[in-house]
């Protein structure tokens, strides 16, 4: 059952043996694989239930209906733009569908820096092919790579450049290219059409417009979900309450740490250590049309500057990037006749970006609504150099790919590149928080697993530390940056929760 808990009306008290917050990467995995085991799971989802017959491709309809805020979720200062799902399917729905297991390198620093000695490929590996089966992750073939990822790998070549064509998770897509504002063809295998189903066909009640607003625990155990009916705006329209033995918690990066500070649970430790996934932009201008969204948006991917093996702090990748006008129009720089002429060229512009394994951590706290938490973040200096060489990097290969013309979007005077100018001109005027447009679609680490409280939040199965039977099952479990795309990190993670709670049942529902 999937259904609207503002259409419903009234006020509802309800009993589960799992209540599951979220139904976005994390949380569907888990509503799925445990009520398919026979648990009775009800879904609170704050989001709407928007389904292929709504994804109209129209910005200014589906940036408001799939993304936090509008799509205009920011730091508190303003520098970091941060996109977030709400709805139901969280942010698989608007994601472009990069599909890679945690890379080997990270599990084994998360194993001898976090103590974390139960992540291993090994005992992953049941929970990763569970999930890339259900996911329909498979290869991009070669005539799915579109006129835009075409261009970036020709000039990474040319350059002599490490890169690959990733896998993905689509089954029939037509490529019409609007995947960031919903698949109207349910070709993209998003929780809404795969393990969304799967929990409802197997019993689990799932209540949209359902916002979370506090978990109750007693004697150090949890007890019970309230919530509220809301709809767009966040007002509330009636309450539920959800008395559960088990709640897993899988609102994401912002939400699920902002929550269990609310609720007074999760220790010290709870919205500490955010990593974002920085990424800033290079927009390259070409003689000849290239209309760079249409086709499978990312499907070429740099990995030139990321050495995990040698070093499994630090580095960046390379990815290419098309947005929609009004989404490409927030990037772009200039006021007026300047900025018209950036937009003027919209159907020639190639964008590629340099998306940053961070070192850098801020914070997530309350704010005056459940709606705007505060949320703060701060490059260190050594990140800010990174992410500047990573835009020479994109220039140069933005040129060797054909481009007559680069941008890189410093506020308020944007600096443009010719053929043969040198590119560490970017260097010199660097990337500063408020001088650049920087935007995250990856928060992640709030929440972190680790060995203790003192460390973290969770334990390596996704367990409260100071509350039995709550669990937390999304991105901000990551004990650091991911430094690769975090799907089927995310959904893997979950599955090994969920599959932790069924092994635990007897003794949790006692």
């Amino acid at each position: 059952m999937i259904a609207s808990l503002l259409e419903l009306g009234g006020d509802r008290v309800e009993r589960a043996d799992v209540c599951v917050i979220g139904s976005g990467g994390g949380g569907a995995v888990v509503a799925a694989e445990l009520s398919t085991a026979g648990l009775d799971v009800v879904v609170l989802e704050q989001g709407h239930h928007w389904t292929a017959k709504d994804f109209t491709q129209r910005e200014d309809e589906m940036l408001p209906r799939l993304f936090e805020e509008a799509g205009m979720r920011a730091t508190r200062d303003g520098s970091v733009t941060i996109l977030q799902g709400r709805n139901v399917g969280g942010s698989t729905v608007h994601n472009l569908c990069y599909a890679f297991r945690t890379p080997d390198p990270i599990l084994r620093m998360w194993r001898e820096e976090h103590g974390l000695t139960s992540l291993t490929p090994e005992a992953l590996a049941p929970s990763f092919a569970r999930v890339e089966k259900n996911l329909r992750v498979k290869p991009i073939r070669e005539d799915e790579i579109n006129t835009l990822n075409r261009i970036i790998r020709s000039g990474a070549e040319t350059l002599g450049y490490s890169g690959f064509v990733t896998k993905h998770n689509r089954e029939g897509c037509v490529q019409s290219g609007y995947c960031i504002l919903g698949c109207s063809y349910d070709a993209k295998q998003s929780m809404l059409v795969t393990y969304v189903p799967k929990a409802s066909a197997a019993g689990a009640r799932i209540y949209a417009d359902a916002r979370c607003d506090r978990i109750e625990a007693e004697g150090g155990r949890v007890q019970r979900v309230l919530g509220s009916a809301v709809g767009p705006d966040g007002t509330p329209h009636g309450s539920i309450e959800v008395s559960a033995r088990a709640v897993v918690l899988a609102a994401g990066a912002v939400a699920s740490p902002d929550l269990l500070q609310r609720s007074g649970l999760g220790g010290d430790r709870v919205g500490q250590d955010l990593h974002l996934h920085p990424s800033v932009m290079a927009a390259g201008f070409f003689d000849e049309e290239l209309h760079a969204y249409r086709g499978i948006p990312q499907s070429y991917y740099i990995d030139q500057f990321i050495d995990l093996e040698s070093d499994p702090h630090r580095g960046y990748v390379l990815m290419p990037i098309a947005g929609f006008p009004v989404l490409t129009a927030t990037q772009m720089p200039g006021f007026g006749r300047d900025h018209f002429a950036q937009m003027r060229d919209f159907s020639r512009m190639a964008g590629l970006l340099v998306l940053l394994h961070d070192r850098s951590a801020g914070q997530v706290r309350p704010g005056d609504s459940l709606s705007r938490p505060r949320i703060d973040y701060t490059l260190s200096a050594d990140d800010r150099r990174q992410l500047a060489e990573g835009l020479v990097h994109c220039a140069e290969v933005l040129f060797a790919g054909g481009a007559r013309r680069v941008v890189i979007p410093f506020q308020p005077e944007a600096l443009v590149l010719q053929r043969g100018d040198d590119p560490t001109e970017i260097i010199r005027r660097g990337v500063r928080q408020g001088e650049i447009t920087i935007a995250s679609t990856h928060p992640q680490s709030t929440c972190r697993m680790a060995t203790s409280s003192s460390q973290g939040v969770v334990n390596p199965f996704g367990e409260v530390f100071d509350v039995r039977g709550l669990f937390v099952a999304d991105m901000s479990v990551f004990p650091t940056s991911l430094g690769a795309p975090p799907q089927i990190t995310t959904a893997a993670l979950a599955d090994r929760t969920a599959h932790h709670i069924l092994a635990r049942w007897p003794e949790l529902s006692a």
